[in-house]
Parts: C-alpha cells; structure tokens; sequence
C-alpha cells in the first residue's frame, strides 16, 4: 500500500520585470486561492498514491508547476489522484499561464494581480472565480475548452479588456459580476454546447448572439436594438459598457439578468 507523498511548494517573486507563471497539469484536484503579498506561490503537492511526482522550476522571470510524467507509476491513479493546494502571492503583477488535462480544478483569483490570463483544458471540470477585483489591467483573458464542465463568475472584476472563449462540446456559464471598470470587449466561439451568459441590472451591456442550428433563450431585462440585446443601463448610455459576440454552433444560448 503506497504511503502519501506530501511535497512543499515555495516560490519567491523573481528580480525580473516580465513574471510568468505555468500551471501545466493533468490527473488531479487543483485548487488555488489568493495568498498573502509574499511569496509569489505556496502551498503542497499531495500525492496519496506516490504515483505522480511534481516537478517545480524556476528561471529568470518564469516558474513553471508541472507532474514529472517520467517517474509515472499509473497504477496509482485508478483509486486517488494528487491534490495540488496553492496560494498565489500579490506583491508583484505577473501572467498566468495554466494547462490542464482531465481533472478537478477551482480557482478564485480575487485580488491577484494577473496581467495575462490564458487557460487550456481538454476535460474535466474548471471553477474560476474572481472574488474581489484584479489590481492590475488585464490585457487578455483567453480560454480554450473541450469536453469540460466550465464555469466563470465575477468576471468583471478581472478587469480585462479582451476575452476571447473557444469551445467544444460541454457546458459553459459566464457570470459577468462584480464592478466593470472600464470598457470590455468579449468573443465566444463554442459549437456542440450549452452556454449561458449572465449579467447584472446594474451593468452596461450590449450582446450580440449567432445562432446556428441551435437555441436562443433571452431573459428579462433586455432591449432588442441594432441586432442585439442591451441592458437597461446600456440602453441609457452609461458607461464601461460590456460587449459580447457570441457565435454558438450546434448548441443553446441562454442570456439573463441577475
């Protein structure tokens, strides 16, 4: 019977201007929170069934958290998965750069000062939320998905000003909570799947939708003007405004007010 393998992660913000960090991941429950100002990241790499190690690196301005895929023993992994727990510090303002495969992961970002933010995975199922508002400007919030159970709240507090989604066939909901600080531009491309966009009464917001050979369900609270659907607030030109293109192949659109 394996005994737990329990690995201490500790990274210190580098000198370096350009920070980045790479979460590239495959089997396992990824869990990640705000941490303090120091360090840049903390936390443990529990491996219950000592079957996939971490690999953890360092170098100049960019760290990466991987699993050492050549000492893998996948016997191990039929009854437990590693747990990954990690806190992310936010002293400095850096990118982040996650890859994830077939696995259980949820993120709340609140406070944590990303500059970049891309995520990729294939399956499995993925929780972001921004908590509380992202200090620093986020240039880009990119998103590719497969098969994967996705769910994005607070959005507007990411504080992005491009977000761009491709997905396949899954399930995905967008909550664009929290408070738009400036203007924001977002593009969803999915095909086979169920999107659902919320927005709150309180935020302005125009959303384009394309549909093809699927369903379109619009909620109350919205105006149809110039081929989309604005929000009151919208309608009564206030500003940041949100606007989303969304283009759902093969698959249902629901848009509501919260």
């Amino acid at each position: 019977m394996p005994t737990e393998t329990t690995t201490n992660i500790t990274l210190p913000f580098p000198a370096a201007i350009d920070r980045s960090l790479r979460l590239s991941l495959g089997a396992c429950k990824l869990r990640v929170i705000p941490g303090g100002a120091e360090p840049w990241v903390v936390g443990t790499y529990r491996d219950q069934s000592n079957s996939l190690p971490p690999l953890v690196q360092q170098e100049g301005g960019e760290a990466r958290i991987m699993q050492n895929y050549q000492a893998f023993n996948p016997i191990g992994l039929f009854t437990n998965t590693p747990q990954i727990d990690l806190a992310l510090g936010t002293a400095q303002p850096y990118t982040l750069l996650v890859e994830l495969g077939a696995s259980d992961n949820a993120f709340d970002l609140g406070g944590v000062p990303v500059t970049r933010l891309s995520m990729k995975q294939g399956a499995g199922k993925v929780d972001f939320n921004f908590s509380a508002a992202n200090p620093q400007p986020m240039s880009l919030l990119h998103v590719e998905a497969g098969a994967t159970a996705l769910e994005m709240r607070n959005l507007a507090n990411a504080n992005f000003a491009e977000m761009s989604v491709d997905g396949g066939a899954a399930g995905y909901k967008f909550d664009f909570g929290g408070t738009l600080k400036r203007d924001a531009h977002v593009r969803l491309t999915t095909g086979m799947s169920g999107v659902e966009i919320s927005v709150p009464a309180t935020t302005a917001a125009k959303i384009k939708a394309e549909i093809v050979l699927g369903g379109l369900n619009i909620g109350d609270g919205f105006t149809k003007k110039d081929g989309a659907f604005w929000t009151e607030a919208a309608v009564k030109g206030q500003t940041p405004l949100l606007t989303i293109d969304a283009n759902i192949s093969l698959g249902g659109l629901t848009i509501k007010i919260v």
